[in-house]
């Protein structure tokens, strides 16, 4: 498609944009529902407001970056440059809308970082066979995740150089400026837990050609984790004699790695007339002639996984096996346990290895949990880079948190960070922010359950759906949690989402936004009594149903908060507390890199000085 034409198309598409808000809106209108403390003021507004519903109304904003006096912030169809000079006044310069697919007027998400001319762009939303992209006068090859490199040294045109293709995806960048040679690297990360993409794709921009922008290569986060968390092991002399994978269930005992012992029997059960259909070896009713102690196996189908256990458990069984009834990996068990009647362990082994398995009985064996390495690997959801002395990455993840060194004393490098620990939180599925104090003591870390896109800060929401835990950067040992403090309705996407910490000496605060719960303002000085002292939180976008929206991002930057609004746009705030008082002005902030450190100077009760 030629460029004229993509601009027909991106013109009619900007005019289904129906606003939420008027064409003229201030930063009254646009904070007019929302509620927030005395110290915090609405200051300045600029608007790319995103229909509720409808068409368009997935062009959401995004991520926030800064360089000097501008503002860029990301979105679905590319991105956009603010003039923030006058913060009661910010102006946009430009809204690029190049990078939007004129066919489904969707695009990616558009985390973004600039460095000086330079703007990179994730793009994790890859078309389908023979429908190619273009960003600009970049294309975009069908099915390819990556980064777009822009040249930006005109704000008011934006030029498209190159893209980058990562093998992993691109979900989030972060971007690592290397001054000493002349380039910027970005690390990607691609949210994908498939087993060569754990940890993070490199890309190098030569600051003196970014057009010649390309892919260095991958860096693990970890060491290799088991393919499914636990395993089922058949003993000699038995023809089944071997171990086999197996993934869990979200009931039961999880085992350990000494696991359960004893006979592997495959189930006989009697009839259940709410499921005249099943068959014997389903164990969907009592189980007949069952040796007490023994491990059973059951096949899947008919009835649900939880009555199986039971029914085992119930003939005495100390472990059970379920066979899959279809090719592929085994899944994890569902089934909801209020009153915890499981309590022995249940995994699942795919069909060929179910039918091994039983081709091989009478047998012994056992069932116990995977051994995990001292460092396993996990997906890359976000990663924060610190420099200066601490020179400190963290990569926050799928089921927990990794950490490298970049400090060549300590056997690493911004090309090749060496791996420190791996941390796992029993739980957490979307392991989603890391951020580091600017003393590098502490890595703040956070998870996003249900991908933001759920209610799950509700009074009723589980606590750990609503748990910030504070760790020790170098060890990765919890010192404090936060709870999320003001309980939101079942009609609001609410988790903690993406925060930065306030460079000041003297305390410990981040400034976080957290979908329709807004901004969150938290002191944690002392990490184990960490405590909100600011917010502003906007009212339902709906009391009837759940829409998407609230804060993608909200960040410190220069005396000022700036909050990422989804369908709003750019909100800027004015926040008169002690706690960021004398906080340092950086020449540039882009998310999750804080390229200085600076040692602690303040006192607090759990800081040890």
């Amino acid at each position: 498609m030629s460029r004229s034409a993509r601009l027909l198309v991106l013109s009619l598409f900007a005019v289904v944009l129906a606003l939420p808000l008027t064409a003229s809106a201030s930063v009254a209108d646009a904070t007019s529902s929302f509620t927030y403390t005395k110290n915090m003021k609405p200051q300045g507004f600029s608007e790319r407001a995103v229909p509720l519903t409808g068409t368009g109304s997935g062009v959401v904003n995004s991520d926030l970056a800064f360089w000097g006096k501008t503002a860029i912030q990301g979105h679905y169809a590319g991105f956009r440059i603010v003039d923030v000079s006058d913060p009661e006044n910010p102006s946009e310069i430009v809204n690029y809308t190049d990078c939007v697919d004129p066919l489904s007027t969707n695009g990616s998400q558009g985390d973004i970082v600039v460095y000086g001319d330079v703007l990179v762009r994730a793009w994790d939303a890859p078309r389908a066979a023979g429908a190619d992209r273009m960003c600009g006068e970049v294309e975009t090859p069908a099915g390819q995740e990556g980064s777009h490199v822009f040249d930006i040294s005109d704000p008011t045109n934006p030029v498209a150089l190159t893209f980058v293709q990562t093998p992993c995806g691109s979900h989030t960048i972060t971007g690592v400026p290397d001054p000493a040679n002349n380039r910027l690297l970005v690390y990607s990360s691609a949210s994908s837990n498939a087993v060569n993409c754990r940890g993070i794709d490199i890309l190098e921009v030569p600051l003196d050609d970014p057009a010649s922008a390309s892919y260095l290569r991958f860096e693990p986060s970890g060491d290799p984790t088991p393919a499914l968390p636990n395993i089922v092991t058949v003993d000699a002399p038995s023809p089944a004699a071997g171990t086999y994978i197996a993934s869990g269930a979200a009931f039961g005992m999880t085992p350990d790695t000494d696991g359960v012992s004893g006979q592997i029997v495959q189930v006989v059960s009697g009839a259940n007339p709410s499921f005249p259909a099943a068959l014997p070896g389903e164990g969907c009713g009592p189980l007949v002639g069952f040796p007490a102690g023994a491990i059973a196996v059951a096949d899947r189908g008919t009835c649900p996984f939880l009555l199986k256990a039971q029914n085992a458990q119930a003939a005495g069984a100390s472990a059970l096996i379920v066979a899959n009834n279809a090719p592929g990996t085994p899944i994890t068990m569902g089934g909801d346990d209020p009153g915890h009647t499981v309590t022995i362990p249940a995994v699942m082994v795919s069909q060929a290895d179910g039918a091994t398995i039983k081709a091989g009985l009478p047998a012994t064996g056992n069932v116990a949990a995977a051994e995990m390495p001292e460092t396993p690997e996990r997906a890359c959801h976000d990663t924060a880079v610190i420099r200066g002395d601490v020179m400190r990455v963290a990569c926050a993840g799928h089921d927990g948190i990794s950490s490298w060194t970049i400090d060549p004393a300590e056997g690493g490098s911004l090309e090749d960070p060496q791996i420190l620990w791996s941390r796992v939180f029993p739980g957490v599925t979307i392991g989603h922010t890391a951020a580091f104090t600017w003393d590098g003591r502490y890595v703040i870390f956070g998870h996003e359950p249900g991908g933001g896109g759920q209610a799950q800060c509700q009074a009723t929401s589980s606590e750990l759906n609503k748990t910030l835990f504070f760790l020790d950067a170098e060890t990765g040992d919890t010192v404090g949690t936060f709870l999320h403090p003001r309980p939101q309705t079942a009609t609001e996407n609410c988790t903690w989402h993406n925060l930065n910490v306030v460079p000041t000496d003297k305390r410990y605060v981040f400034v976080s936004g957290n979908y329709q719960s807004g901004i969150s303002v938290v002191d944690f000085t002392d990490p184990a009594n960490a405590k909100e002292i600011a917010f502003a939180d906007p009212a339902p976008l709906s009391e009837t149903q759940l829409i998407g929206g609230g804060d993608w991002s909200s960040y410190w930057y220069n005396g000022r908060i700036y909050e990422s609004d989804m369908k709003r746009g750019l909100i800027i705030w004015n926040l008169t507390d002690s706690a960021v008082a004398g906080a340092k002005n950086l020449p540039y902030s882009n998310p999750q890199t804080q390229e200085t450190s600076f040692p602690f100077k303040g006192t607090a009760s759990g800081s040890g000085k």
